[in-house]
């Protein structure tokens, strides 16, 4: 997937059959993929949290959260102008 959405990067996409079909099996395997993190951190938030080891980045500095960094990081790229403590204030915990 990532190898033929490399190619359509910096031209104009032609929007054919196929890409349709691609994006399509793209977005439900992100779909598939969100609901397995939303189901994991609910049921085993452990595995994504760092507390029995000690991750160090090239300089030798702990990096504290650094998969939630990813996700916010996500987010970001997603809706550039988002207000996250905003978000986070609203979010729907039960959803």
């Amino acid at each position: 997937m990532k190898k033929w959405l490399e190619t359509l990067k910096g031209r104009p996409i032609k929007k054919s059959p196929k890409y349709y079909v691609y994006i399509g099996r793209i977005q439900r395997r992100i779909d598939r993929e969100l609901d397995n993190l939303l189901w994991l951190a609910q049921n085993f938030p452990e595995v994504f949290l760092d507390e029995e080891h000690q991750y160090y980045d090239e300089s030798g500095k702990i990096v504290p959260h650094r998969r939630l960094k990813k996700l916010i990081r996500v987010l970001l790229y997603l809706y550039p102008t988002a207000e996250i403590e905003f978000v986070l204030k609203n979010i729907d915990k039960t959803a």
